[in-house]
């Protein structure tokens, strides 16, 4: 994986506060992204110049001109987490050359249903000890505020680790 130093200063340097937590400006964040019904279920999502489209299925009424809510729920848990696989592997220096995921969620479709368990399928390409690899998951799901979210909800949560096409448990 091709790094560049100063980005690795800022990753570093926003870990190192993660984990300090002592500065009062530092410790709660919020985010916000705005919508608009662009035309029947289809919306327009915007967050700092970036737009992207939130459609529904032909079979559930949509015009299918863009992924449906729960895909860009499950994609955000999931890219949270990788960011923080990513992140806290260049704060330890952790070799990863290669990271990829496969999320699943499964869920009640009742009236008030929720999701039950998200399953993530995560491969990594490393030259690092396995005990590292085992140590960057852990606070990586530790760090993930996604991952948290979902787990303090009650949604099982659950992590297929593979380490150079080997499963690593």
């Amino acid at each position: 994986m091709s790094s560049d130093a100063n980005l690795e200063g800022i990753i570093r340097e926003h870990v190192r506060k993660r984990h300090e937590a002592d500065d009062e400006a530092f410790l709660f964040g919020s985010e916000r992204v705005d919508l608009r019904r662009m035309g029947h279920l289809k919306l327009e999502a915007r967050k700092r110049g970036f737009t992207f489209t939130v459609d529904e299925p032909a079979e559930r009424g949509g015009t299918d001109e863009g992924p449906n809510p729960l895909a860009y729920f499950i994609a955000g848990a999931a890219s949270c987490l990788m960011n923080q696989y990513l992140t806290d592997a260049i704060y330890r220096g952790v070799r990863l050359d290669g990271l990829e995921l496969s999320a699943r969620g499964h869920f009640d479709r009742r009236l008030g249903g929720a999701f039950t368990e998200i399953i993530y399928d995560l491969k990594l390409t490393s030259t690092s000890p396995k005990e590292d690899i085992l140590k960057l998951s852990r606070e990586a799901e530790e760090m993930c505020y996604a991952h948290n979210t979902l787990k303090k909800a009650g949604v099982k949560m659950t992590t297929n680790l593979f380490l150079n096409g080997s499963p690593l448990g």
